[in-house]
């Protein structure tokens, strides 16, 4: 009985201590994304991606609203009107604000992680070839907005 107890606390702090659950997009959404399509009219394509194989779940924000999270080796993409936007990455512990300025048509890819060791998140703009590899080895996470 006393192993049982045991075993089944170990179960639930390793459940506590890894990475919120991340809700991933249906295959045809992760799929479409990875074609790289051109944005609507009068809008930016802004895909965020953590290429990190382990690590914890970030919130990603634009603006004051949080767009959705991503998990080691995930993305998502959302389309922006042209202009400034405050941009940050949350975790638990952390919290690191950023900005991108954006022109219609526009893609563009912005590299969310906490590396191993690492206090804080990091988000930075990246090259899009950096960008696209990144996208096509990980896979989409449903956004919140």
């Amino acid at each position: 009985m006393r192993r049982a107890v045991v075993g089944a606390s170990i179960l639930l702090l390793a459940a506590c201590s890894g990475p919120p659950p991340v809700s991933m997009a249906p295959p045809g959404q992760d799929a479409a994304g990875k074609l790289f399509n051109p944005p609507p009219a009068g809008m930016a394509a802004v895909y965020f991606y953590n290429p990190i194989n382990n690590g914890p779940a970030i919130n990603v924000t634009v603006g004051a609203m949080v767009i959705g999270s991503l998990a080691p080796a995930t993305w998502m993409r959302v389309e922006l009107g042209a202009g400034w936007h405050a941009m940050s990455c949350t975790t638990a512990n952390s919290v690191n604000p950023s900005s991108i300025t954006v022109a219609p048509g526009q893609m563009r890819f912005i590299d969310v992680e906490m590396p191993p060791g690492s206090p804080v998140c990091s988000i930075r703009e990246t090259t899009t070839d950096t960008g696209r590899a990144a996208v096509l080895a990980g896979q989409r996470t449903m956004q919140i907005r």
